[in-house]
């Protein structure tokens, strides 16, 4: 399988440590553009959205499950904990909601080795400003992937 993906690819992150907890472990230096963010929170969000709406969920939703090429075209992997739902279902949306979460977190380290120009000010607000719905402590105040996908598309 791995002959389908271009050999440009590598993973995010690593895993997480007994250091970093539940965080993963970025290599030393990891800086990213804003162009380069956006192109893997967009990549991103638009794989799990597309998985929501067939009611698959990822399940393991993190940067050391993510393949990334230097320009930021995202890929996601490892599906080990992929599980099925009906999206249709309050269960359904509280389960997409979970994911969000994760989503929400991916998206806080990715800002954390971003490096903005002044100029960004702005959009950066804005990843911020969504990032922060996304880890809401309330789930249903939560958005679901296919509009975090809407919003990412106007940054």
């Amino acid at each position: 399988m791995l002959e389908l993906i271009p050999p440009e690819f590598r993973i995010l992150a690593g895993p997480p440590s007994f250091e970093t907890c539940t965080r993963d472990v970025y290599a030393p230096g990891t800086r990213f553009s804003l162009e380069t963010t956006l192109r893997i929170a967009r990549g991103v969000a638009s794989a799990v959205a597309h998985l929501h709406q067939r009611g698959i969920l990822h399940g393991d939703l993190y940067a050391h499950n993510i393949l990334t090429s230097p320009t930021g075209a995202a890929r996601l992997s490892d599906f080990g904990a992929a599980s099925f739902f009906d999206p249709a279902t309050a269960v359904g949306a509280g389960l997409q909601r979970l994911e969000v979460r994760a989503f929400g977190c991916l998206l806080e380290e990715l800002l954390a080795h971003c490096e903005a120009a002044e100029a960004d000010a702005e959009a950066i607000r804005k990843l911020r400003e969504l990032q922060q719905r996304c880890v809401s402590p309330l789930g249903e105040a939560r958005p679901l992937l296919a509009e975090i996908e809407r919003e990412l598309a106007k940054v």
